[in-house]
C-alpha cells in the first residue's frame, strides 16, 4: 500500500493540500478555506480520496494565530507586574511610532491588555538576579482574588529582571493558582527568558492570549485526523521554519504566528538549491501580501524579535520575513494628492476581486491581469473558478476615468504600482541590509508570484527568477520540507568578550544542548539524525541589538577571539561600517536543536524534449513593449525537461499563471522548474 507524506497549508483564500510518496510523486489538491480552518484540511482529504492509515506524516502551516492577533480574537487578557512599571511597558513601549514621518497618524495602542487589566504587586528582583525585595504575598492574594472575581482565566506574570531570577514570578503563579484554580497562567521567564522587558513581557501576553485559540483548533484537527484513521504525529510548521508537534504548539502558540509564511521560505531554499542557486529570494504573492524571504549561503535567514502587527514584538526566532500589502486582491485607489495606490487593503476571498463575480467591485490587480490578458477566463484551478473580463474591465475603468485614460492603460499602471511595492520589499530585505540582489536568484510562487517574478526580477536586475513545479502550492510542499525544531535561549550578562568566563559559559551551554537533546528523544528522534547548533548573542559596548554568532563546544580564548572577529565583520557587512576596536560584548547564549526528518525532496527527471509541444495564442498587452502582441501560450504540463523559448509567452497551470516578458528566456530544468533568464542569455 502506498504512503504518503502530507503537508497541509491553509491561506485566506485557498487551503492546499499536498501528498508525496516514498518516489517523490506528488498530487494536489486545493479546496476553499473554511471559517474554521480545519474542516478545509477534512475537505480536502476527502477529494484526495486518502484516508489517514496511508499517512507517514502530516505537517501542517497555519496562519491561525497570525489572524487572531491582527483580527483581535482573543480572549481577555490579564497582565499581573511589578508595581511601578505598568504605564511604562504598556502604553509607551519604546515611544516608536508606526510611520515616524507621520505626524499626524495615530498609531494604535500597542498592549492588548486593557488598562483595567494591568495589575500591579510589591517585589523587586534586580538585573543581577537578586531578590532585592520578595513578593508581597498579601498583596498577590489579593490581586488574585480580583481576577477571580472578574472572571478573567487568561493572566501573564510579567516582573521586572525575571529573566535572570524567575521566583517571584514562580510564586506569584502559585497564588493565583491557588485561589482561581480555573485560571491559566504563563510566567514571562517560563515563556522567553531573555532580556528587553517591553519585548520579553509582550511576548508573554501574545503567547498566553493565543493557547485558548490554538487548543480548540489543535484538538479538534488531531480528533478529526484520529478519526480519520491517522494514528501519526500531527506537526505544525513553526515561525522559525521548523516543526513542533501539537504539545508544544498549544504550550506556545505564539511561534505558529508566521507559520505559513515560514513554510514558503523553506520552499524556496529547497527549489533553488536543486536549481543550482545557494542564494535566493524568495518571493510569495498571495491574495494579500507578499512576503519576501532571504537564503544567504544555503541558509534562511532569521531574526531573534519580529512582529506580526506594528507594536507586537515577539522574542522568539523567526524566518525573517518583509511583508507588504500587496497581493492578486490589492485594491488600487488614489490618495488624497492624486497619487495611485495599490493595496495594502485587499479584497479577499470574499467577495474577491470584481472578476470573480462574487460581489466585488474594487480594482485589483486580478482585475488588472484580466484586462491585460495575462489571465484567461477557463485557466483558474483548472476551469473550477471562472472570470468575467466584462467585471474586470467595469472596476478597472474607474481607475481610466481618474487617470483619463482607457481601461487597459489603467490596468498597466495598477500593476507597475504593485510590482514597485514588491521590489521595494526586496529592496528593504537585501539593500537594506547589506546585500545585492544580483547576487541572488529569485524565486516567485504563491498563486501570484509568477505573474509578477520576471518583471519584478528585471526591475532588480537580479538575472535568473525559478518557478517551482506548483507554485500555488509551494508553502504546502515547505510543510514536508521541513525538520524539527527546538530553540533554548538565556540572557546572561557577560559583559566584555575578554573578560568572559568561558567555564560558566561552558557549562551552560552544555545544560541547554542536553535538554533540547532530550526534547528530541521524546520526540524519537535518533541521536544520529540530531543538529545542534550554538550561538552567542554579541554587540558592541553601549548597544543592545546583538548579532548571534555560531560558536562550536568547548569555548576557548582563541576561539572566541575568533568569535568576535566574525561578530565585526557580520556587523560591517549589515552596517557598511564598523566601530574600530570599541569593545565587544556578550549578551546571551543560544541552543537549535534540529531533528532531521524524512523529508520529501524534489525529484529529478529523467528524459529529453522529443517534440516540441504544441500551444495557443492570445493577444497579450506588454507594458514595456507598449501595445499588445499575439503571444504564445504553453500548457505547463506539457512542457517537458529541456523545453525552451524566448518570450513573450504565458505559461498557464492550475494554479497559476506565469509571464514571460519579451526577451526573457525561459527553460525546464531537469527538476521541472521553470527557470527565466531576465538577461535573454546574454553574458
Amino acid at each position: 500500500m502506498t504512503e504518503f507524506r502530507v503537508g497541509v497549508d491553509i491561506g485566506g483564500t485557498f487551503t492546499d493540500w499536498v501528498m508525496a510518496d516514498r518516489a517523490g510523486n506528488v498530487r494536489v489538491v486545493k479546496t476553499p478555506t473554511t471559517p474554521d480552518g480545519f474542516s478545509g484540511v477534512f475537505d480536502a482529504m476527502d477529494e484526495a480520496g486518502a484516508t489517514g492509515e496511508r499517512f507517514r506524516s502530516f505537517a501542517h502551516g497555519t496562519t491561525l494565530g497570525t489572524n487572531a492577533l491582527i483580527e483581535r480574537r482573543l480572549p481577555r487578557v490579564a497582565m499581573v507586574t511589578t508595581k511601578g512599571i505598568t504605564a511604562v511597558l504598556t502604553q509607551s513601549a519604546r515611544g516608536a511610532k508606526e510611520d515616524i514621518w507621520d505626524i499626524y497618524h495615530e498609531s494604535p495602542r500597542p498592549s492588548i491588555v486593557r488598562p483595567r487589566d494591568r495589575l500591579e504587586v510589591t517585589e523587586r528582583t534586580l538585573s543581577s538576579g537578586v531578590i532585592r525585595q520578595a513578593l508581597d504575598e498579601n498583596e498577590a492574594r489579593r490581586v488574585a482574588r480580583i481576577l477571580r472575581g472578574r472572571g478573567t482565566r487568561t493572566v501573564a506574570v510579567c516582573f521586572l529582571h525575571s529573566y535572570t531570577n524567575g521566583s517571584n514570578e514562580a510564586r506569584m503563579r502559585e497564588i493565583i493558582l491557588e485561589e482561581y484554580p480555573e485560571a491559566l497562567v504563563r510566567t514571562s521567564h517560563e515563556t522567553i527568558p531573555l532580556i528587553l522587558e517591553y519585548e520579553r513581557f509582550t511576548t508573554t501576553i501574545l503567547n498566553v492570549a493565543l493557547i485558548p485559540v490554538m487548543i480548540d483548533y489543535l484538538e479538534a484537527l488531531e480528533q478529526g485526523l484520529r478519526e480519520r484513521d491517522y494514528v501519526g504525529d500531527v506537526l505544525i510548521v513553526q515561525s522559525a521554519g521548523g516543526l513542533m508537534g501539537v504539545k508544544a504548539a498549544a504550550e506556545i502558540p505564539v511561534r505558529t504566528a508566521n507559520s505559513g509564511p515560514a513554510a514558503g521560505a523553506i520552499a524556496a531554499r529547497e527549489f533553488g538549491a536543486v536549481a543550482g542557486f545557494d542564494n535566493v529570494i524568495g518571493l510569495d504573492i498571495g491574495g494579500t501580501s507578499t512576503d519576501v524571504s532571504v537564503t544567504l549561503d544555503g541558509q534562511v535567514r532569521t531574526t531573534g524579535t519580529w512582529e506580526v502587527e506594528w507594536g507586537h514584538p515577539i522574542m522568539f526566532p523567526a524566518v525573517d520575513i518583509i511583508t507588504v500589502g500587496a497581493g492578486g486582491g490589492s485594491v488600487a485607489w488614489f490618495d488624497p494628492g492624486g497619487k495611485l495606490r495599490s493595496g495594502p487593503h485587499s479584497m479577499g476571498a470574499v467577495p474577491g476581486p470584481a472578476c470573480y463575480a462574487k460581489g466585488g467591485d474594487q480594482p485589483t490587480s486580478t482585475d488588472a491581469h484580466v484586462v491585460l490578458g495575462n489571465l484567461r477566463p477557463g485557466a483558474m484551478l483548472g476551469g473550477a473558478m471562472e472570470l468575467s473580463p466584462q467585471l474586470a474591465d467595469r472596476a478597472i475603468s474607474k481607475i481610466g476615468r481618474t487617470l483619463g485614460s482607457d481601461a487597459v492603460s489603467a490596468a498597466a499602471a495598477v500593476i507597475a504600482i504593485a510590482e514597485a511595492n514588491m521590489a521595494n520589499a526586496i529592496r528593504l530585505a537585501t539593500l537594506r541590509r547589506g546585500l545585492d540582489p544580483q547576487d541572488f536568484a529569485l524565486v516567485a510562487f504563491g498563486g501570484a508570484g509568477p505573474l509578477h517574478g520576471a518583471m519584478v526580477a528585471a526591475e532588480l536586475t537580479i538575472p535568473k527568477v525559478v518557478i517551482p513545479p506548483n507554485p500555488g502550492l509551494t508553502s504546502a510542499l515547505g510543510c514536508l520540507l521541513a525538520d524539527i525544531r527546538h530553540d533554548l535561549g538565556a540572557s546572561m550578562f557577560y559583559g566584555e568578550a575578554a573578560a568572559v568566563d568561558l567555564d560558566t559559559m561552558n557549562d551552560r551551554f552544555d545544560e541547554m544542548e542536553a535538554a533540547v537533546r532530550a526534547s528530541l528523544d521524546q520526540e524519537g528522534i535518533p541521536a544520529d539524525r540530531q543538529s545542534v547548533v550554538r550561538t552567542i548573542d554579541m554587540c558592541y559596548a553601549g548597544q543592545w541589538r546583538v548579532f548571534p554568532i555560531p560558536v562550536e563546544p568547548g569555548m576557548t580564548p582563541e576561539s572566541l577571539a575568533g568569535s568576535v572577529e566574525s561578530f565585526r565583520k557580520a556587523y560591517l557587512r549589515r552596517f557598511t561600517f564598523d566601530l574600530g576596536e570599541r569593545e565587544v560584548e556578550i549578551h546571551g547564549i543560544n541552543v537549535t536543536g534540529a531533528g532531521i526528518t524524512d523529508k520529501y525532496r524534489p525529484q529529478r527527471v529523467a528524459g529529453a524534449l522529443a517534440t516540441r509541444p504544441g500551444h495557443g495564442v492570445r493577444p497579450v498587452y506588454w507594458r514595456d513593449a507598449g501595445g499588445w502582441i499575439d503571444t504564445p501560450i504553453w500548457s505547463r504540463p506539457d512542457l517537458p525537461v529541456g523545453f525552451r523559448t524566448v518570450g513573450p509567452a504565458i505559461v498557464e497551470q492550475m494554479d497559476s499563471t506565469t509571464l514571460v516578458p519579451p526577451a526573457v528566456a525561459l527553460e525546464v530544468d531537469p527538476y521541472l522548474n521553470l527557470v527565466l533568464d531576465t538577461t535573454g542569455g546574454r553574458p
